[in-house]
């Protein structure tokens, strides 16, 4: 028996003429509020009242109508059921041997894949029965148990004054008509606005704007605020994630509250836009204009507010020169447009230092980080609404507050723990139905997924040793064990949890000969911390010699791909400044607020989180380049140390957490690069595809080995040798033999390749 989805009220006729009336729900869990109920006259007055608890409800969480809907239709029938009465016997109480009939009604509907569901609304009680023939026998059972004993008054709660019944109902906060109908009169008075923004009061009614979990202790204030006539504007500052746009959410909330219980009153509308949608679409020079012009005049006087997201693009330059916030802003100023954004407190400080008139019409309403405590209440909250199958006990509650709060440092609390929870509901199958729990080492594994940070670095039931960590290095980085050692107790660092909250992850200067593999042990901990040896922001500082040039470094904008943007973009990478000697002096003067107190401020004047960045810088300094340093004697560690304390200002030299001097390399050494080049080479498309390895004689090894080392270049002009002797022999040789498969290609001192038989 299907219906129209919607709702299934339960009327129950009493003395006196009254009506009484309870949604039918779904049956919720323990702990869950009992269904809404009404007593009236007749059945419109109960349903007014139904429908006014059902506002509220929406209002402030909108799915909770999900436990009323139903669609499907429900029948009632009557059972008759005994009960025997409690008397009292010599002062005593005990149950009577007489029975009272009471006559109860239930409702029931057949369910798709079988079976019967059965209600019992008076008690709150629902099953499912296979056949409905049982569903008597079933109650007779279960109610004569519950009621065994029960005093004969309180039986009588239980008396009929009429017949029962369940009616199909469809209120208007759900049915939608009204709605749309407003829609289109909004739509008519104000083309331009409902052309770029969306009501957001109207989608809280309709329950199309999803709401966050919890409350927001800053809500009073901003309410407070929006009380006030004329409106004022609001400037809502934070760091990213904690919340701003959700404020404006809840706000939206209390405004729907507001207009039901106080119809008559004018309650504000309110307009969610963004700078990118006020430009959306521009077609000739001066239509922005025209169409922000437009917003103004149809917004002014009407007392609504205008929420436009983030601040730093509403007073950006447009390619002509002009801003939105020129244009929006004196509106704002003289009362006849009320502005809600948002930004950081750095964005704030710079917004201030160049558009200082235009700020004064914000009242700012600062919102901070939630605590600990509130954080380990609203992640389970938030957990049950995106997996509500899962169990998070409170230790895995602690473990992901954890890992959030000190591997997820560019953003905020409640946001960051949105994201990663959001995640985690997106990686799982939907079809899968079993319950299940989150163990505090499966968040750890589900957070290295999702962050792409080992998980052994992370979990505490991994125990990693600095050995290990720089034996794992030492499998890229051949003949610089001690450099990976010292990079090791950097990465040991960040495992014990002890590295600076407010400075990047490690500042390291590789100190050491051209060609020793300082690169190469950079490229290693960006493949050990983040899987995935790209996750390196390379900066070639040659390019930075010039006066003026540090600023590229910072440039924001469309196509700019400067240090500021690509951290912005992965504040989780390793940023690796090659031949940081040859920078100009004011790029050290623009490095100084990254290296100490983990942050860059942009073009525009927008901080950029940099404390989950490893800095890793490279340099010369100290080695002579007249002698031969590819086959030298010890370390020019000391040296090139002393060099860089002579070259680099206090003031920078003091901010390396480490430096890290290297090797020259021996000849055993390079003949381990030319194998692990050669292993790398064996992985490519065409050998892989073809099942094809490579061996090479000792000569080989041995020619290549003499021929890839330079006195001055170190092991750099290696793989350029390996190119020429091996890969290029090993083309030509595939390229007329198309058939060579699943063997073994031998390469001599002389590069010929022949075929050594199959593997």
């Amino acid at each position: 028996m299907s219906a129209k989805p919607g709702l299934r009220v339960y009327f129950v006729p009493h003395a006196g003429g009254l009506l009484s009336g309870s949604l039918i729900d779904h049956g919720g869990g323990l702990f869950s509020p009992p269904p809404p109920s009404a007593i009236g006259r007749n059945i419109d007055e109960v349903q007014r009242q139904l429908e006014a608890l059902l506002q509220r409800a929406i209002a402030l969480e909108p799915r909770s109508l999900d436990r009323y809907l139903w669609d499907v239709t429900f029948a009632t029938r009557e059972v008759t059921v005994e009960v025997h009465p409690q008397v009292a016997q010599e002062k005593r109480l005990v149950i009577g041997a007489r029975e009272i009939p009471l006559r109860l009604t239930y409702a029931w509907s057949a369910l798709k894949k079988g079976g019967f569901r059965v209600v019992l609304p008076r008690f709150g009680w629902s099953f499912v029965v296979e056949s409905l023939e049982i569903a008597p026998e079933v109650l007779r059972q279960a109610v004569s148990t519950m009621l065994l004993g029960e005093s004969a008054g309180a039986l009588m709660e239980f008396q009929r004054f009429g017949d029962e019944w369940v009616s199909e109902w469809t209120p208007k906060a759900l049915d939608g008509g009204s709605d749309e109908e407003e829609g289109e009169e909004l739509a008519r008075e104000f083309p331009t606005v409902t052309a770029v923004a969306d009501e957001w009061v109207e989608r809280v009614a309709r329950r199309r704007l999803p709401m966050p979990v919890g409350e927001d202790p800053a809500l009073g204030d901003l309410v407070s605020l929006v009380s006030r006539r004329p409106l004022p504007s609001v400037l809502l500052v934070g760091p990213s994630g904690v919340g701003k746009t959700s404020l404006v959410r809840r706000l939206a909330r209390s405004l729907l509250i507001e207009r039901r219980a106080h119809p008559e009153r004018h309650v504000p509308r309110m307009w969610s836009t963004s700078a990118t949608r006020m430009i959306a679409g521009m077609t000739y020079v001066g239509m922005w204009q025209e169409r922000c012009l437009a917003l103004v005049k149809e917004l002014s006087h009407e007392g609504d507010l205008l929420f436009v997201d983030r601040l730093v693009p509403l007073l950006q330059a447009q390619p002509d020169g002009g801003s939105i916030g020129e244009v929006l802003l004196p509106a704002a100023r003289e009362g006849t447009l009320a502005v809600i954004a948002e930004c950081t407190r750095p964005e704030l400080e710079a917004c201030r230092r160049r558009f200082g008139a235009l700020l004064e019409v914000f009242q700012v309403v600062s919102l901070e980080e939630p605590a600990t405590p509130a954080v380990l209440r609203f992640i389970p909250t938030y957990a049950q609404r995106k997996l509500p199958r899962t169990t998070m006990p409170p230790s895995a509650v602690r473990r992901m507050a954890t890992h959030l709060a000190t591997l997820q440092r560019d953003s905020a609390f409640p946001g960051k723990a949105v994201r990663f929870l959001d995640w985690i509901a997106a990686s799982q199958d939907p079809t899968d139905t079993a319950a299940r729990t989150l163990s505090p080492r499966e968040v750890s594994a589900r957070f290295a997924r999702f962050s792409g940070i080992p998980e052994e670095l992370i979990a505490d039931e991994h125990a990693v040793t600095p050995e290990a960590l720089a034996a794992t290095l030492q499998r890229s980085v051949i003949g610089q064990d001690a450099a990976c050692a010292s990079a090791a107790r950097v990465l040991a660092r960040l495992k014990a949890g002890l590295n600076d909250p407010d400075r990047p992850v490690g500042t390291l200067l590789f100190l050491g000969p051209t060609g020793v593999g300082k690169t190469e042990l950079a490229r290693a901990m960006a493949a050990y911390l983040f899987g995935d040896p790209t996750r390196m922001i390379r900066l070639d500082m040659s390019e930075y010699m010039f006066a003026g040039s540090g600023q590229r470094l910072l440039a924001v904008g469309q196509g700019s791909q400067s240090l500021a943007t690509k951290v912005r973009e992965r504040p989780l990478s390793l940023v690796l400044f090659d031949e940081i000697e040859k920078a100009h002096p004011e790029v050290f003067d623009l490095l100084l607020g990254m290296l100490g107190e983990g942050r860059l401020t942009d073009s525009f004047g927008t901080s950029v989180d940099c404390r989950m960045t490893v800095v890793v810088m490279t340099s010369n300094l100290g080695v002579s380049e007249t002698r031969a340093v590819g086959f030298g004697e010890g370390s020019a560690g000391d040296s090139a140390t002393r060099a860089a304390r002579k070259h680099f200002r206090p003031e920078f030299f003091n901010r390396l957490d480490q430096v890290i001097g290297f090797n020259a390399l021996t000849p055993v050494d390079v003949l381990k690069i030319v194998d692990l080049e050669i292993a790398r080479a064996e992985g490519r498309a065409g050998l892989q595809r073809r099942r094809v390895t490579l061996s090479l004689s000792a000569g080989a090894r041995a020619r290549l080995a003499d021929l890839g080392w330079h006195p001055t270049r170190g092991a750099r002009p290696l793989q350029r040798v390996i190119e020429e002797r091996v890969i290029a022999p090993v083309a030509a040789y595939l390229a007329a033999h198309p058939s060579v498969k699943d063997a073994v290609l031998s390469v001599d001192a002389e590069a010929r390749v022949s075929e050594g038989g199959v593997s």
